[in-house]
């Protein structure tokens, strides 16, 4: 599947997952800035929030490319064979 159908499809799915994720690791890593008296970074801050979305949409994008070349039973294939 071409990203921008990719996007176009699973852009909503993929901002929940990542507001969730990078909430969590937001919490992780800048925790002294949010609770202490740190400065926030906000370059790595935003980061936290793209990568989970990124890597959710290509993870879609490579289990779609498995399912075109399954068996016929739509059973991914393994590439580990």
């Amino acid at each position: 599947m071409p990203l921008p159908e990719l996007f176009k499809r699973y852009h909503a799915q993929a901002a929940r997952v990542a507001l969730m994720v990078g909430t969590l690791l937001l919490l992780i890593n800048q925790h002294d800035a949010l609770f202490g008296n740190q400065e926030v970074q906000w370059g790595p801050a935003l980061l936290t929030y793209c990568v989970p979305f990124f890597v959710f949409m290509l993870g879609k994008r490579s289990s779609g490319q498995c399912r075109q070349t399954s068996s016929g039973f739509d059973i991914p294939v393994s590439r580990y064979r």
